[in-house]
């Protein structure tokens, strides 16, 4: 498994648990989720471009880390 896949699976699970906390948290938690997702679809559509042979590679990190940081605030707010 190529170090996008792993990311993208650690993201996928961080994401899991954050979306079943957001939506039983507050609204500003609801409002950081919903910042997440449209990281997250980026994130998705950008990993897509680097299967196709494109060199995104910082841009997808960049984003992964925002990602990570954002789903690790849900879990610690709720």
């Amino acid at each position: 498994m190529s170090a996008l896949e792993n990311l993208k699976t650690e993201l996928a699970t961080l994401r899991d648990e954050a979306k079943v906390q957001a939506h039983l948290g507050s609204m500003e938690a609801q409002q950081e989720w919903q910042e997440a997702e449209t990281k997250w679809n980026h994130f998705v559509a950008e990993a897509r471009l680097h299967d196709s042979g494109q060199n995104i590679k910082s841009a997808i990190e960049v984003l992964a880390e925002e990602l990570r940081a954002s789903y690790e605030r849900l879990k610690r707010a709720l």
